[in-house]
Order: structure tokens, then sequence, then C-alpha cells
């Protein structure tokens, strides 16, 4: 898997290590965002939200149809769910509430 913050690769064979250091970073002034994906529209990404100090989490499973989001307040929640993500399995999926996001979808 890739992964990559504020449009910069980090790996394009992601590890455990690698992500937990890069989610670990969000909102330290240098990254905001985080993106671990398998291929374009396959992915799940995470952006601090510095005027709440809480993080959206978007995954996206190929189409726009197919895309979901939530906020949460830490980022051991955000790790917890990529390090799942990067795993394979599919605990990341009931860890949040995930919400369809219909903003990426044409009227």
């Amino acid at each position: 898997m890739y992964l990559e913050t504020d449009f910069a690769t980090v790996s394009e064979d992601a590890t455990r290590d690698d992500v937990i250091d890069l989610i670990e970073s969000l909102g330290d002034g240098k990254h905001s965002m985080a993106i671990l994906g398998t291929e374009d529209e396959v992915y799940i990404q995470t952006s601090y939200l510095p005027g709440t100090d809480e993080f959206g989490i978007d995954y996206r499973d190929g189409d726009a149809a197919h895309h979901y989001a939530v906020t949460v307040p830490t980022n051991e929640l955000v790790l917890a769910t990529f390090l799942s993500y990067l795993a394979g399995n599919d605990r990341w999926r009931t860890m949040v509430d995930w919400e369809h996001d219909t903003h990426y979808e044409q009227a």
C-alpha cells in the first residue's frame, strides 16, 4: 500500500512504522493529512481539523457512490483505523460510525 501526506509520497510500500510516524505527526505544522491506499480510488485518508482539534477520516472503495466519512476527536482512533486498514482486516469498518458522503457524487 502507498502512503502519502500533503500530496507527497511517504512510501510506495507502507510499513506499520511509516503509518505510526505520519499519523502521530498530524497537526504539528508540517503535516496536515495522510492517505493510505491500494489504488487511486481505493483508500483511507485523514485530515487534521485545526479549528476543532479533531480529525476527519474518509474512505473510498471505488467510485464516488462508495465514499464515507466521519469526524473523530483523537489521533489514537485515526491510528487504530489506519493500522487495521494496513493489516487488511475489516475492524476499521466498525471502529467508527461511517456516514455515506455524497459530496463527490454527480447530481
